[in-house]
């Protein structure tokens, strides 16, 4: 298939569905263009790591038949990739690390793509991500930089970058990340996509490369938040085989105004410009809705602090969850990882504690704001996508933080922005298990901007005609 179809890869996964069943292309059909864009792309976005085609393709007529024989799954047929330190059987599961890619293939699937497959998805292959993913940047030093499909030479984020980028670009229908202090919801408000972090524990954690036990979650991004109506049910549930499974009971969607938390950062987080008149944009128009704004005081804790202090708990974990390749093969990890790790070894168990202790301080914060709102409402990243040629900002993950340290549910869907601005998103926290208002708010949301899902104009630059 020599043309790609910018219309049917723009569509979310509800849109593609719906096509599937009405008849109007095969899940075939909706894979073969993804895999074109796939291969048009991968030299400028570079966000696959390793692609099954024949796997997939197998995969799509299969559920081609169960839909012409009426037997068709919630997901079936469309296809969906995963970040690469998930396992996926078939796949090597590399981390983004250059001490994992000569690794045997993962002989299973880890739940949340057992889960996937269970409802009919179509696994295309495994996506780029930030070294270990400990970043949010994705300029990977093994496996190349991952470009954001808005503008390649700017960071997609990270550090489920290839899953924004993958998602944006219409290379896939919809994508698994893993968030650890924004992991999920850095790219998507990069790319200009829909990310959810879930309560901690209601996905399970079991068969990805460990970054914290504390601060991991897996979360889905796609590319409109009524798509998270179908993913969330697949992905969650409890895992007895997992010690950082819960059983998270899932409240109703609010159907009445929601009190809208806004916090006072002041001078706690150094925003970019135009971050802070967007947000207000966006925030005008959720409660044009009907809402209330609820003012919040400053945080007792600044965001820099608790993000320094997650940080040390990531690296201090991945002594443990590295320590053979760190013993022996530590020339093998980069220089900037090596620096972090290292650093993380000089450090005493008292330092380590006195970090966790930062962490319980940012989630009583969260927790004493949610107590006065229902939906706290902030930006999802302090800027907007940067060049790999500029430092990296330090801050990215000075708002996503807290929703880990705290396991809470948070999502981030796009702003309005204006032509030829970069995406740029809007964060909503809820109380564990609120995921449904959450997703609900952000779908009334993207109704109210007017919002259509749509492609990335520079795809054009790089796709045949």
């Amino acid at each position: 298939m020599s043309r790609i179809d910018a219309a049917l890869l723009g569509e979310d996964m509800t849109s593609q569905l719906a096509r599937l069943g009405r008849g109007e292309l095969s899940c075939r059909d909706l894979l073969e263009q993804q895999l074109a864009a796939i291969g048009a792309s991968q030299p400028v976005l570079n966000s696959y790591l390793a692609v099954n085609a024949e796997g997939a393709r197998r995969a799509a007529d299969e559920s081609d038949a169960r839909r012409k024989a009426g037997t068709a799954r919630v997901l079936e047929g469309v296809p969906v990739a995963i970040k690469d330190n998930i396992d996926a059987a078939g796949f090597v599961t590399t981390a983004g690390m250059a001490t994992r890619r000569a690794n045997a293939p993962a002989d299973a699937d880890s739940p949340s793509v057992a889960s996937l497959r269970n409802a009919g998805a179509v696994i295309v292959g495994k996506l780029n991500m930030h070294e270990a993913a400990l970043g949010a940047d994705n300029n990977n030093p093994h496996f190349g930089a991952c470009h954001n499909p808005h503008r390649p030479g700017l960071t997609p984020g990270g550090s489920s970058g290839g899953s924004g980028a993958a998602v944006a670009a219409g290379l896939c229908s919809a994508a698994l990340g893993t968030d650890s202090m924004g992991s999920v919801r850095i790219p998507a408000s990069y790319c200009g996509v829909v990310g959810l972090k879930p309560s901690w524990g209601a996905i399970s954690n079991r068969g990805t490369v460990a970054l914290s036990h504390r601060l991991d979650h897996i979360g889905p991004l796609a590319r409109s938040a009524r798509d998270l109506r179908l993913l969330l049910p697949v992905l969650a549930g409890f895992d007895p085989a997992s010690a950082q499974s819960r059983a998270i009971r899932f409240a109703p969607a609010s159907t009445g105004p929601l009190r809208l938390g806004v916090v006072d950062f002041g001078d706690t987080v150094q925003w970019d410009p135009g971050i802070a008149e967007a947000f207000e944009d966006g925030l005008q128009t959720l409660l044009g809705l009907g809402h209330q704004r609820v003012d919040l005081p400053a945080p007792s804790v600044a965001p820099g602090h608790s993000r320094r202090a997650g940080l040390l708990v990531c690296e201090a974990e991945m002594l443990i969850e590295h320590a053979d390749d760190w013993e022996h093969q530590r020339e093998r990890f980069s220089p900037l990882l090596q620096k972090l790790m290292a650093y993380a070894e000089r450090k005493s168990a008292s330092d380590l504690v006195a970090a966790t202790r930062v962490l319980d301080q940012a989630q009583v914060q969260l927790q004493q704001w949610l107590a006065q709102c229902d939906v706290l409402v902030m930006p999802t990243t302090p800027q907007r996508a940067f060049a790999f040629d500029t430092p990296t900002p330090p801050n990215q993950a000075d708002l996503t933080g807290y929703a880990n340290f705290a396991g809470n549910p948070a999502l981030s869907v796009p702003l309005s922005v204006g032509a030829g601005e970069l995406p740029l998103g809007l964060q909503l926290v809820g109380d564990i298990g609120d995921e449904w208002s959450l997703t609900a708010l952000a779908e009334a949301f993207q109704q109210a901007i007017g919002w259509r899902p749509s492609l990335p104009q520079a795809c054009n630059d790089w796709w045949p005609r």
